[in-house]
């Protein structure tokens, strides 16, 4: 996984430019002069627990390093992380109002879940990456990929996962590379399917390491392959679906985005902030520790990406639907 790490220049220092002001949606005033002069909410569209989560708090709570004012954190759950965007999409776009997103938005788009899309909002930064693992129940007796593989042709697999989002993607493109029988059941986002995984209410589940380990060592499930080229440090006996012979390369890039028209110096200002915090090494080490890693990518490369990632699923979803 590529890490991006650069050196910038402080926020003072562009806070000094001359002062422009801009208009803002809604007929109010976004001054970069004095910008930010309030504290800014961040929409985290997902209940409190699962990954996005986890990783939405450390970079707000290190970003705050960076940058003079402090962020609030909004949980804003529903259809597959589409509600809490939908109702940022209509605030003001002051600068005062951010979002998380991550690829799980452009499935729900192309689902036809949500009118909205990435090109809904103005890229501010892309901050972390994490790969995902298959976990499997440990009331099923299963230890390795080769035996849930052997399940599969046998019986049918209960994955859980947002229906709306990403998980739907990746169990699709699972099912069809390991050829097993399998099903999804819909759970509002990863904290709820593995809750039902370590209940045994579902089969398998694909997490990350960060949002699941605690329920592994617990001996509630089991991590069975990830979705990396590589083993990782981490977890050096967890195998990789490629060393087992399976093309399968799961992972989640997690931005951060604000509402249509956002004055573009505004956004310049936020985006210079996050890498500020991305070079930070009490953020790298804090995301390391939940078993993700810094990705950075600024505005127009987070744009850049951002439109790759929607023509790539916009492909799998048609290929899904026929």
């Amino acid at each position: 996984m590529n890490k991006k790490f650069f050196k910038v220049a402080t926020i003072a220092s562009m806070i000094s430019l001359t002062a422009i002001t801009l208009m803002a949606c809604g007929g109010k005033e976004a001054s970069v002069e004095d910008f930010p002069n309030r504290e800014i909410e961040m929409i985290i569209p997902w209940s409190p627990g699962g990954g996005s989560d986890i990783e939405g708090r450390i970079v707000l709570e290190h970003a705050q390093n960076h940058i003079d004012t402090t962020f609030v954190a909004i949980n804003l759950p529903g259809v597959g992380g589409t509600v809490g965007l939908e109702e940022l999409e209509e605030k003001e776009a002051n600068g005062y109002n951010l979002g998380q997103i991550h690829e799980g938005l452009l499935v729900a788009h192309h689902s036809g879940i949500t009118p909205i899309n990435f090109d809904n909002f103005e890229p501010i930064a892309a901050m972390s990456a994490t790969d995902q693992i298959l976990a499997v129940a440990s009331d099923l007796n299963i230890n390795t990929l080769e035996e849930f593989v052997e399940y599969g042709k046998k019986e049918e697999v209960r994955f859980g996962g947002t229906v709306a989002g990403i998980p739907r993607v990746w169990v699709e493109q699972m099912g069809k590379a390991l050829d097993i029988n399998y099903n999804l059941v819909g759970y509002e986002g990863l904290s709820e399917a593995i809750q039902a995984l370590a209940g045994g209410h579902i089969d398998a589940a694909i997490v990350d390491y960060g949002s699941a380990k605690d329920f592994v060592e617990a001996g509630h499930m089991k991590f069975i392959a990830i979705g990396t080229e590589e083993r990782i440090e981490k977890a050096p006996d967890l195998p990789t679906f490629v060393e087992s012979g399976y093309d399968i390369l799961l992972g989640l890039n997690r931005g951060y985005v604000a509402p249509k028209g956002t004055p573009q110096e505004i956004i310049d200002l936020l985006g210079k902030a996050f890498e500020e915090t991305a070079n930070d090494p009490a953020f790298i080490e804090a995301v390391n520790n939940v078993g993700a890693e810094v990705a950075f990518m600024g505005p127009q490369e987070y744009k850049e990406h951002l439109e790759k990632q929607d023509a790539i699923i916009k492909e799998i979803i048609e290929e899904i639907s026929e």
